[in-house]
């Protein structure tokens, strides 16, 4: 067996939607079998706690405090922690993962940027940008678009997606020859203990060949192709 990474997690306050704080999940990872997370709240376009009021510098702090409060918190625990960002255009959403924080203080443009000037600059930075439930639709979605074109990959299950979702995203990233990942797309702590407990809650991720400690390892094994999606 490989070494399992949940690579789609929320947290509260950064992300409205989230309910736990961002430690609340080192302990339940942990007993589930995982040897990592990445924490990949709402940016500034989606669903986010931040206040768009302050200087962005003071944004990307507030964002990113998430990141490095669950970073402290898992030191010794043999838990790794990881930083990444869901990005949201019209409804379409993607996982980037390797930006650092003063990245993101370089490029308050971001915000403006295209899905392909987007990809561009992530690629540019050695980062990983993955669409996010692409067959997702829902009430706050004006659109109901994929990306193949400007992605390494599609996030091809999704735990909290329906049950036609996820195979239409296996599919196309099949026919499109992209990267695939898995993700719980988790918003409480709770919900990973329901996994633990009866297996109420299908905790998702990705199991890699070789455990890895830093962002730019994880985003060599999923760029590997290696990487085999969970869907417990």
């Amino acid at each position: 067996m490989g070494f399992l990474y949940e690579t789609h997690l929320h947290t509260s306050p950064v992300s409205r939607c989230g309910v736990s704080k961002p430690a609340d999940y080192i302990d339940v990872y942990k007993r589930a079998g995982y040897c990592g997370f990445c924490i990949t709240n709402h940016f500034f376009n989606g669903n986010s706690g931040v206040d768009h009021s302050l200087p962005w510098k003071d944004q990307i702090e507030f964002f990113y405090a998430a990141y490095e409060e669950a970073f402290t918190a898992a030191q010794g625990t043999g838990i790794d922690v990881f930083f990444g960002i869901e990005y949201n255009f019209e409804g379409d959403e993607y996982l980037l993962y390797g930006l650092s924080k003063q990245w993101l203080y370089d490029h308050p443009q971001m915000m403006h940027w295209t899905h392909q000037e987007l990809f561009d600059e992530v690629n540019k930075a050695g980062g990983l940008m993955i669409q996010a439930h692409p067959f997702r639709f829902r009430e706050y979605m004006r659109a109901f678009v994929q990306h193949p074109e400007c992605v390494h990959g599609f996030e091809v299950y999704n735990s909290c997606n329906r049950d036609d979702e996820n195979p239409k995203a296996l599919a196309m990233a099949m026919e499109n020859n992209l990267l695939m990942t898995g993700g719980s797309d988790i918003h409480k702590a709770a919900d990973c203990q329901r996994f633990i407990t009866d297996g109420s809650f299908p905790l998702s991720g990705v199991e890699l060949e070789h455990q890895v400690h830093t962002i730019e390892d994880f985003i060599r094994e999923i760029k590997s192709g290696t990487a085999k999606v969970i869907s417990h």
